[in-house]
């Protein structure tokens, strides 16, 4: 028996006062699993984990509200050996969250949502190389029978630091607005921290949150990499309407009309859109390494906190320093023959390449800034929105792909 289980074994029946609970190990190895007193289900797929609930009393009062929980789930994300693919063997687990539960009723609502919070962590990590910080490397998340004296009954949860709320537990909450709501709190301790904002709230990455993970998820159902027993809450439908209704007309309108700078700039509701669109259409037309990109070129214009246009020149800098960059259209259909969709260009000399059986793409004949070579060569003096052009010269079952590839020095 590994030296670590021994010492929380040793604490659990000899030490610990009736009522109390140490913590289990922030990590574990496989061969430690057998020796942990509780209920233990390991979760296997693209984003392997396991859910602990240890057995005997607990008791326990959170920090701000002082409200009782008797139970409590944890869970661990599974480390894969190194070099190995999705369903190679795991050769460890690292201790993500404490879904705490009022009483043992509630016991199946939190394996519910640490299953959900594990499968978000699984998103930024394989997409945007995110993993909790090592000094809050574990997120507390209260399940609670009220909202709170102070707030409105309308609101769903709360985020402090790394402290998740989910207020009023017992009241009827359609499937998809549990998934939400534990994105959007996810999201507010997990996305870049856009702030300033009047309305709807101060903090755009909870919108962000919601959206972009929940997109993610219906993603990855659909190319297969999820299977729908996996994800809890929701079906692969519901997150498709949903997607349909909050994340395809903000795509829209990038993809008919471009970008509007000044739009993003605004501190109101529209101008969290504006910013929640574009980091949605980043990252389904340039893709999530783009995104990733852009959320870690985007910094205060003077110090202090990051609004908006912060996250705009982000994104254009780190386009404007790759060497190649691909995009794709943000709709697709396998019978579609053609598509037109606006893309970034930044400043330089490029060459282009398709994926796909693209028969031809092209630039407005009146674009301003931009000198043809030849068929696929062509120089941007002038960096901004243009609206691409693709011909199929056939169906295509995914989405075509074309990549622009910066040729010689870099001319900012």
């Amino acid at each position: 028996m590994a030296l670590r289980a021994v010492l929380f074994l040793f604490l659990c029946l000899f030490v610990l006062p009736r009522g109390a609970w140490a913590a289990p190990p922030a990590h574990l190895n496989p061969s430690e699993l057998e020796d942990l007193s509780g209920e233990k289900e390991e979760l296997d797929g693209r984003f392997a984990g396991l859910l602990f609930v240890p057995r005997g009393d607990f008791n326990l009062t959170d920090d701000k509200y002082g409200q009782p929980f008797h139970a409590v789930c944890y869970a661990y994300t599974a480390e894969r050996a190194v070099g190995s693919a999705d369903n190679g063997p795991i050769a460890g687990y690292d201790l993500r969250f404490a879904v705490y539960a009022p009483d043992a009723d509630s016991l199946a609502l939190a394996k519910r949502v640490s299953r959900l919070l594990l499968l978000l962590l699984g998103e930024a990590r394989a997409r945007l190389r995110y993993d909790h910080p090592s000094d809050i490397s574990v997120v507390s998340v209260w399940l609670t029978r009220q909202t709170e004296q102070g707030l409105s009954a309308d609101v769903g949860g709360e985020q402090l630091k790394d402290q998740i709320y989910l207020y009023n537990i017992y009241s009827e909450r359609k499937p998809i607005e549990w998934a939400r709501e534990v994105a959007h709190e996810y999201g507010h301790f997990s996305l870049i921290g856009v702030s300033g904002y009047t309305s709807p709230e101060e903090w755009a990455n909870g919108v962000l949150g919601e959206r972009l993970y929940l997109k993610w998820l219906h993603d990855d159902l659909s190319a297969g990499r999820l299977h729908p027993e996996q994800v809890p809450f929701v079906t692969p439908e519901m997150l498709g309407d949903y997607v349909t209704r909050q994340v395809d007309p903000l795509l829209r309108r990038i993809a008919r009309e471009g970008v509007d700078e000044h739009e993003i700039g605004r501190r109101n509701a529209a101008g969290m859109d504006a910013f929640t669109a574009l980091a949605l259409y980043l990252d389904t037309v340039y893709g999530s390494k783009a995104l990733m990109d852009a959320f870690s070129y985007t910094l205060p214009q003077q110090g202090g906190f990051i609004h908006g246009t912060d996250f705009l020149r982000g994104v254009y800098a780190s386009l404007a320093g790759a060497t190649d960059f691909t995009v794709a259209p943000p709709f697709w259909t396998k019978d579609a023959r053609s598509a037109g969709f606006f893309a970034y260009l930044p400043r330089g000399e490029f060459h282009a390449t398709a994926d796909g059986p693209i028969h031809s793409w092209s630039l407005p004949a009146d674009a301003k800034g931009i000198h043809l070579y030849d068929r696929d060569s062509f120089f941007v003096g002038l960096a901004g929105w243009q609206k691409l052009s693709l011909t199929l010269s056939r169906p295509a079952e995914t989405r075509p792909h074309l990549t622009f590839h910066r040729r010689g020095t870099d001319v900012r």
